[in-house]
């Protein structure tokens, strides 16, 4: 086969070009992101209740969902929380399912579902895409507010065209009050004309919300039918409500005003102590970064040549930017780690043999990029750092190739012969040490959940990689030495390569003197080697571990909640005190504040439960005065002493997939009041500990009236509660109404009652007796008459997972040490306590998700062995060798947790990933040695010559290979990066180290195993 590609060549070398040519405008059109982009499977459905208390949204609306929900397939799990006035439901999509299928059955559970809904509550609202990923952000700052909320209407039109943009998936505003149409109603007016507030509903919606016609057959064609609506607010002040006791019409006007006001502000955002408004633009699924972002940026530099002089904008966040400099970073270590690789080579190879290697390394890269797409992999963090790692292994296949074609030529082959009997000696050990990295990575693309989308890529672009460098090992490496072969003139060197002869002479005194000597105890050898091995595997207990490592950035976010039921702006007020404090540390350089909702979903941090009560400052540091992890361990505690009756937490940007608390633990049970019980005294034990924040998903009781009706005085005067309830929300919040949307503006609408306050006067409301003579006019019943009011305390939300009540505690210790186990300890506790066996007790958390991964990695960990130990079985013909060649696998990792331990380097989870991956990577060495040997006996060798002589040919391959794979990740592993540096010492201590051992355990093991072999012979094959 080869002979037939060798008289083809010059064809094969069109094809490889263009392939190589493809690759690079794949390379090119690969879009750029700082992490892997991945699926999120849940959607939430959000129903609006106006008015309702937090059990009467949890049963007219939460209930009659999860009912609805608990019949469909392929939902992993429904969380909802109910508030007054809100529903929320999160639903999970089972791993596997699509979630385009199960959100359709979704929506029609919901349609179900809705048709018991009360007349009050809005239609729900199902949004499959709950992920935003923001691309960049602006402050508009301003030294008066006032000056920022004339820009409504502005911002608004800068938010439909940046929308507009191709892959621009939305814009957020932060800091400015939404607008609504304020319909208020004259109390006098409104009394003279006999009507009431239901009239004035029922006209709104009969206007704007009228039943669809539908389609009709007209003149052999099918029409649209419609009924023209009022399309502006002077036509809705002309809409007729009804009639007045003496037959008069009675328009809108003439018992209400209807004005466009601004609605009570959500956010109160500063930068640098100015009052700004945020402006937040987030990019498609799939789109490249730089590219979107430049669009913003250009649209939003020209809208803002129209902004007035007292308002300046201020790019705060791009997410370009922090991709640019990720990349320069990882592309300088990529060109050092060609540089470094292309050296290497030339050390123990002839000019023309690193040339040789030096072409086969960037076609591997380049071929390698073609599947990418295919496999929905982009450029990022990971996938770049897999093409580093690859670089040390893809060079392995062509330094073993040319090595040997190199050994061929010396031993007097010629020309096409010497390439063919080359690749014809070890093309079966090359493939299938190329497939034992494949079979290595291949079961990390399964790995499941957050975990297993985050490091996807790296597998990925190590498979195609690696299979595209076989290929061209076997194929390109064979026709550039036949080509080169033809047109040199100068005899084969004894000693190529800058340090040929020293590694020549390292050859000899490793064959003749060490391999000769401990071959005379081979047994003895071996054990020692496998108990220092196995000594190694106890330094883990000593080895630090951090799973995620926090980022090298210079956010600190810190997330604040005041007591319930304080306004907005008096959070704000403590937020900017807080703010003062941390501008006194000498490594802050700047700060936000975000009042209210918190950041626009910038730098990973996000507010769990928002109100007027909560808030965020975003403290940016200067890395040469301050760390960030500083700037929390100074400050957290100051912080919570000075202010104690806020919940105070800090944290910094984590590397990798969103991670939640370290600990949770869920009381689940019938009775919310009984689940607050246990809630707190939980919450009481694990505060004992060393903790640094305990909190819950429901918080505090939050002050409520409560209005009880006077039912005698009701049914006298034939008045219902009803009437009472929206007598008393009209002179609150008002009573909102579906929006009004004209195709140009979309605006909710809300009916309220002339000065209307947010502390009610129930003498000053007034509702018409339905007991009034005929023909006269209503008698006029004061509230006061009516109801009585009683002050109590309710609960804030009533949270479910899976339709069960339940609560959940989040623990964020200042210790992880032990801290899991103490935790447990008090659930099993308080557990034991529990009289009732419908309340239970689960706990949860990132440490249990950790576990969780650990354990998949385990499984997946023997799958890898044995599709190894299946591939090496099937080569050799053997059930035994194998285990030889595995030994490797066992000293890569030993080596691997030496290095972490004297590096002191965490183990994390990239150090765990890069030790799966060495059971690929070293795997190589064994398995050709192993093949030497066995050909050097089949040729009538004695085994102990065969051991030393293989030894002696595959030292120099085995040095070169280690050499290279080391120095392609050594820049990375200097590099100072928290989530790669333990990858790459992973990699580079596992390989040395097995490097070394497998040139004694490998060669003394197979002589034990010969002699075992011997033995038995007929056990031995398959």
């Amino acid at each position: 086969m080869l002979k037939w590609i060798l008289q083809r060549s010059k064809l094969f070398i069109i094809f490889i070009l263009l392939f190589v040519i493809v690759g690079v405008f794949t390379f090119i059109q690969l879009p750029q992101r700082e992490i892997p982009e991945t699926t999120v499977n849940i959607g939430t459905i959000s129903t609006v209740y106006p008015g309702a208390t937090v059990d009467t949204v949890e049963r007219s609306i939460t209930n009659p969902i999860e009912s609805s929900l608990s019949s469909i397939d392929g939902i992993a799990e429904v969380t909802s929380s109910s508030a007054a006035g809100f529903s929320n439901i999160v639903v999970e999509v089972a791993e596997g399912e699509s979630k385009k299928e199960v959100f359709g059955d979704v929506r029609q559970a919901v349609s179900d579902a809705s048709t018991s809904f009360p007349d009050e509550a809005f239609e729900p609202d199902v949004n499959e895409s709950t992920a935003k990923m923001p691309i960049v952000s602006y402050h508009l700052t301003s030294d008066n507010r006032d000056n920022l909320f004339s820009l409504q209407e502005e911002l608004n039109r800068w938010k439909d065209e940046v929308e507009e943009l191709s892959g621009v998936s939305g814009v957020t505003i932060k800091g400015l009050p939404e607008e609504q149409i304020l319909i208020e109603l004259k109390q006098d007016e409104l009394k003279d004309s006999g009507l009431n507030v239901t009239d004035v509903q029922s006209a709104i919606n009969n206007e704007y919300y009228p039943t669809p016609l539908g389609k009709q057959e007209m003149d052999d064609k099918v029409v649209q039918l419609s009924v023209e609506n009022y399309d502006s607010l002077d036509e809705m002040e002309e809409l007729f409500v009804g009639k007045n006791p003496d037959g008069d019409a009675v328009y809108l006007k003439d018992i209400a005003t209807v004005e466009v006001s601004p609605k009570e502000l959500e956010d109160i955002i500063t930068f640098e102590g100015n009052p700004s408004v945020s402006f937040t633009a987030y990019v498609k699924s799939g789109e490249d970064i730089p590219t979107v972002d430049e669009r913003v940026s250009d649209k939003v530099d020209e809208l803002s040549e129209g902004l007035p002089s007292n308002v300046e904008l201020e790019p705060y966040y791009s997410q370009a930017s922090i991709v640019t400099d990720i990349f320069d970073g990882l592309f300088l270590s990529l060109a050092i780690s060609v540089l470094a690789v292309i050296v290497a080579t030339s050390l123990g190879l002839s000019g023309s043999g690193a040339l040789v290697v030096a072409l086969a390394v960037p076609i591997s890269v380049l071929m390698g990029f073609i599947p990418l797409p295919f496999a929905d992999v982009d450029l990022n963090q990971i996938s770049v750092i897999g093409l580093i790692i690859a670089l040390g292994i893809i060079v392995d296949d062509s330094i073993v190739i040319n090595d040997n074609i190199q050994r061929r030529y010396k031993l007097g082959d010629k020309g096409m012969m010497g390439a063919v009997n080359g690749v014809k000696e070890i093309w079966v050990s090359i493939v299938t040490s190329s497939l034992a990295i494949v079979f290595t990575f291949l079961p990390l693309i399964f790995l499941s959940g957050g975990n297993g989308a985050f490091i996807r890529a790296l597998p990925t672009v190590l498979i195609t990689t690696i299979i595209a460098s076989t290929l061209v090992a076997l194929i390109f490496v064979p026709i550039l030495r036949y080509f080169l072969s033809k047109r040199s003139k100068k005899p084969m060197s004894d000693a190529p390569g800058l340090l040929g002869k020293p590694l020549n002479k390292l050859a000899d005194v490793y064959a003749d003197k060490l391999l000769k000597n401990f071959s005379k105890k081979p047994i003895l050898v071996s054990i020692l080697g496998l108990v220092l091995t196995t000594a190694i595997f106890g330094l883990v207990v000593l080895t630090p571990f951090e799973f995620f490592p926090a980022a090298d950035k210079e956010e600190v976010t810190v997330d604040i909640t005041l007591p319930i039921g304080t306004p907005i702006e008096e959070t704000h007020d403590t937020l900017q005190e807080i703010e003062d404090r941390l501008k006194t540390d000498d490594g802050v350089y700047e700060t936000s504040v975000f009042t209210g909702t918190g950041t626009p979903g910038l730098f990973n941090s996000s507010l769990t439960s928002t109100g007027e009560n909560t808030g965020q400052i975003v403290a940016r540091v200067d890395r040469e005065n301050q760390t960030t992890q500083g700037l929390i361990d100074d400050w957290t505690d100051k912080l919570r002493n000075e202010y104690p009756n806020a919940e105070i937490f800090m944290e910094t940007i984590q590397q990798g997939p969103p991670a939640g608390a370290p600990v949770t633990v869920t009381v689940s049970g019938p009775e919310i009041d009984k689940l607050i019980e246990l809630r707190d005294n939980l919450k009481n034990e694990i505060e004992g500990l060393e903790t640094d924040l305990v909190v819950d998903d429901v918080g505090d009781f939050e002050p409520s009236v409560e209005y009880v009706p006077d039912r005698d005085a009701l049914e006298e005067n034939g008045i219902t509660v009803n009437q009472v309830s929206q007598q008393i929300r009209l002179a609150t919040a008002g009573i909102p109404l579906k929006a009004f949307d004209n195709g140009v503006v979309k605006r909710d609408m809300n009916i309220v009652l002339e000065g209307s306050e947010d502390e009610v006067d129930l003498s000053s409301l007034e509702l018409p007796a339905a007991s009034a003579s005929a023909g006269g006019p209503p008698e006029l019943i004061s509230l006061d008459e009516l109801v009585t009011t009683e002050e109590s305390e309710q609960i804030q939300k009533i949270p479910h997972i899976d339709g069960e009540r339940a609560i959940t505690l989040r623990a964020f210790p200042k210790d992880e040490e032990n801290y899991k186990e103490n935790v447990t300890e008090i659930v099993e506790d308080q557990r034991d306590q529990l009289d009732d066996a419908d309340y239970s007790m689960t706990l949860g958390g990132e440490n249990e998700a950790q576990n969780d991964f650990f354990a998949e990695i385990t499984v997946l960990f023997i799958i890898v062995l044995f599709l190894v130990y299946l591939l090496i079985a099937l080569q050799f013909n053997s059930l035994s060798l194998p285990f030889l060649v595995l030994v490797a696998v066992y000293l890569a990792i030993a080596g691997a947790i030496l290095g972490l331990f004297v590096t002191q380097t965490p183990i994390s989870f990239l150090g765990v990933m890069g030790m799966v991956s060495l059971t690929g990577i070293v795997v190589r060495n064994s398995v050709v040695l192993i093949e030497f040997i066995e050909q050097a006996i089949k040729k009538g060798m004695d085994v102990k010559e065969a051991v030393i002589e293989s030894g002696r040919v595959r030292l120099r391959p085995i040095i070169l290979t280690a050499i290279t794979s080391i120095v392609a990740l050594i820049p990375v592993a200097v590099s100072g990066d928290a989530l790669f540096t333990p990858l790459a010492v992973t990699i580079i201590s596992g390989i040395l180290f097995s490097a070394v051992l497998t040139l004694i355990m490998v060669p003394m093991l197979y002589l034990v195993f010969y002699r075992f072999r011997r033995k038995k012979p007929a056990q031995e094959e398959m």
